[in-house]
């Protein structure tokens, strides 16, 4: 496994990193609840298939689509664990190997644009710039039938800020307040800043209208690390995310954000 995805499985298996999976299950289950049955779902970037084990526990069926063999494989043996494993498939390939993508959608029933719901959470900021991620969005929605939902997530970059001068002080907040790019913790990487308003922007682009927004973890980064290892403490934090993630007002600085948009 990569020095990345080590640390990235590290921050997964954290208690705040299960409560962010947590939460947004509990988002999209909500969301997603008009859909009806038996919905084909694509994690693109899917990894491990963290956000997409939930979906196949609930009887729907999930295609993971990660760059990572190691990932996939992950991904397998969880739905092997959980009695899932036919509702769950694999696909090794990249967003940007968008002819693996589109040929995907033509071998599910109904075509290009077949699946019900498409999630790509915690990718774009790894992405190359901002005008790549908008390619992307677009790439997304084509993968979503009309009236399906595509779901995005990502680190929000005032969360950022907040974070830094909490860490390190006011000065390298002043650096990190204007920044293109920002330290990924779960990484060790930099990533892009992307803001929910781009996002958006791109999402109506490519024809979705926008059918939800959150902010996930809202309060959680704020605490120091013993009260968030606490596991009593994580389970209050994860009502306490909940309700805060429905309430605008916490949106701005929750450390992420989360947008659904349904394609017209």
């Amino acid at each position: 496994m990569a020095a990345g995805e080590a640390a990235w499985a590290l921050w997964q298996d954290s208690p705040w990193g299960r409560l962010r999976y947590h939460v947004v299950a509990r988002l999209l289950r909500s969301w997603t609840e008009d859909l009806g049955p038996g919905l084909r779902v694509l994690d693109a970037g899917g990894g491990d298939g963290r956000d997409a084990l939930p979906f196949a526990l609930a009887g729907h069926d999930v295609t993971v689509l990660d760059r990572s063999p190691e990932m996939l494989a992950l991904a397998r043996a969880a739905a092997a664990a959980a009695g899932v494993a036919d509702r769950v498939h694999t696909v090794a390939a990249d967003l940007e190997d968008l002819t693996a993508l589109a040929a995907l959608t033509r071998h599910r029933e109904g075509g290009s644009g077949s699946f019900d719901v498409v999630f790509c959470h915690d990718v774009l900021q790894h992405r190359a710039s901002h005008q790549q991620v908008r390619a992307d969005v677009a790439t997304l929605v084509s993968s979503v039938r009309p009236g399906g939902l595509v779901s995005l997530l990502a680190p929000n970059p005032p969360a950022d800020v907040l974070a830094t001068v909490l860490g390190q002080g006011p000065a390298a907040a002043w650096v990190a307040l204007d920044a293109e790019r920002a330290g990924d913790p779960a990484t060790g990487h930099t990533a892009l800043r992307l803001s929910p308003e781009f996002v958006e922007d791109a999402l109506a682009a490519a024809g979705c209208d926008v059918a939800g927004r959150a902010g996930v973890l809202a309060v959680t980064a704020l605490l120091e690390d013993a009260r968030r290892e606490d596991d009593r403490v994580v389970a209050d934090l994860e009502e306490l995310e909940v309700e805060l993630s429905a309430r605008p007002q916490f949106a701005g600085t929750a450390r992420y954000w989360l947008l659904a948009g349904r394609r017209r």
